[in-house]
């Protein structure tokens, strides 16, 4: 299952690459494509414990694969920027972050993502596994950076704010409802 899941999430990366020759902006198409499957994946990521607390159904076993798949696409997004609008120019990486706020918040969630990915596996996960409640972060910032990178905003940008801040709502919710251990 966790294969034929793989291979879902990476199919937009086959469609972009046929679709490139055509695209008007290839580097704008590939921002798009990469950024969606970013959020979309993040998102999804954050859904089996909700699913698990409020429907009984447990997706858990996904999550691990889902969140590396979206770290996957983090990676390729930052590429883009990088190597293929900055062409690896620092100073023009600097001057366009200045003009561009939302770069820097960008990096942030892509640098708590990193840490992620890199302690997911099972000796570094049982370390730092409190560390990876800091998604939530990355997920509060992933969502500003693809809110403000927008020039107009539509029904999609929306819909996914509102997907997260749901999540983030039922998290905190949670999270406040635990009873709290005397020790």
């Amino acid at each position: 299952m966790k294969i034929l899941l793989t291979l879902v999430a990476l199919l937009p990366l086959a469609l972009v690459y046929y679709q490139l020759d055509s695209a008007i902006d290839p580097i704008k198409m590939l921002y798009h494509y990469t950024g969606i499957g970013a959020i979309a994946l993040l998102l999804l990521s954050l859904l089996p414990s909700t699913c698990k607390r409020m429907c009984h159904f447990n997706l858990l076993r996904y999550r691990k694969t889902v969140g590396l798949l979206s770290f996957v696409y983090v990676l390729l997004h930052a590429s883009v920027f990088l190597v293929l609008d900055s062409e690896l120019d620092f100073i023009t990486i600097f001057e366009k972050s200045l003009k561009k706020p939302f770069i820097y918040v960008g990096f942030t969630a892509f640098v708590i993502l990193f840490f992620m990915a890199l302690t997911s596996f099972k000796k570094l996960f049982a370390k730092f596994s409190k560390y990876h409640k800091a998604v939530y972060l990355a997920l509060l910032l992933a969502l500003l950076h693809s809110f403000w990178a927008q020039k107009v905003a539509g029904v999609f940008e929306y819909s996914v704010v509102m997907i997260g801040i749901f999540l983030l709502v039922e998290r905190l919710f949670i999270s406040f409802k635990k009873p709290k251990s005397l020790h």
